[in-house]
């Protein structure tokens, strides 16, 4: 950002040169990535569905749909396609810094459109056995709504018993607790996104698809994120491979060598 600004004070000539251009950062150390086993995935969703909170089904939706925590908080029924089985992510629920003088909280927590990256803005598919259970969901939150006067209009899917929308920060602890619950250790709400993009991989999704689907730049930084996962599904795919080579050009029979005379070294290679 400061490389940026300082290369327009050159171009509005407010400066000669851009003062950063001789830094060099240190180059990037990478966190390891947590990512649930399947039995973890199990036992998680066990834990999602007994919650006391309904929302708390909002976790097991991340699992098969790799929402970022704040897309999760910020989705609304009206970005929801019941009939084509899939949803828009068009907006995130953030804690931001609060630039309003008249607020004396230094952030404040908001529902703003998605601009991560150009392709945050995203159609996700939902599979059929998870839409069952999404479908079941809604039901219940639709009863809820009809016995609350005070029901918050705003729409949030996976919302309080009040309608009212969940900060990011209050749905982490729903999600800490089932995971406790769980007995899974060292997992951050972060991990169901790595999970879902491992298991997509695993499955054999292609590298362009789930970029999509995660809301990536470009598909490189989901093949430099997940490329490790990609390990099985090459290997399967070489030895596919093996019927070409098995049906190649048939070696031509020799003729019968006295046992006298020394075997060509290509015959005692086996070629």
């Amino acid at each position: 950002m400061m490389h940026m600004a300082f290369g327009q004070a050159v171009k509005n000539h407010f400066l000669q040169e851009n003062l950063i251009e001789g830094i060099r950062l240190p180059k990037a150390t990478k966190s390891e990535m947590r990512v649930l086993s399947r039995e973890e995935l199990r036992q998680l969703m066990t834990a999602a569905r007994l919650a006391p909170e309904p929302a708390a089904f909002g976790i097991v939706f991340d699992m098969f749909t790799g929402l970022r925590l704040g897309e999760l908080c910020g989705l609304r029924w009206e970005n929801v396609d019941m009939e084509n089985q899939s949803f828009l992510i068009c907006e995130t629920r953030n804690r931001l810094p609060n630039h309003d003088d008249s607020i004396a909280a230094s952030t404040t927590v908001k529902t703003t459109p998605t601009t991560k990256t150009d392709n945050s803005r995203r159609r996700v598919f939902i599979m059929d056995e998870l839409f069952h259970d999404f479908e079941m969901y809604r039901s219940i939150q639709m009863l809820i709504k009809a016995q609350d006067y005070s029901y918050n209009p705003e729409g949030y899917v996976f919302c309080q018993e009040n309608g009212s929308p969940y900060e990011p920060r209050t749905y982490q602890d729903i999600f800490k607790r089932c995971i406790r619950q769980s007995g899974i250790p060292d997992a951050n709400f972060h991990s169901l996104r790595h999970t879902f993009a491992t298991r997509s991989l695993e499955q054999g999704m292609d590298v362009v698809t789930l970029s999509r689907l995660l809301g990536h730049a470009n598909p490189s930084i989901t093949l430099d994120k997940y490329g490790h996962a990609l390990d099985d599904h090459k290997r399967i795919s070489v030895a596919k491979l093996s019927d070409i080579y098995s049906a190649g050009p048939q070696q031509k029979k020799s003729a019968p060598v006295p046992e006298e005379e020394p075997l060509p070294m290509e015959m005692k290679m086996g070629w």
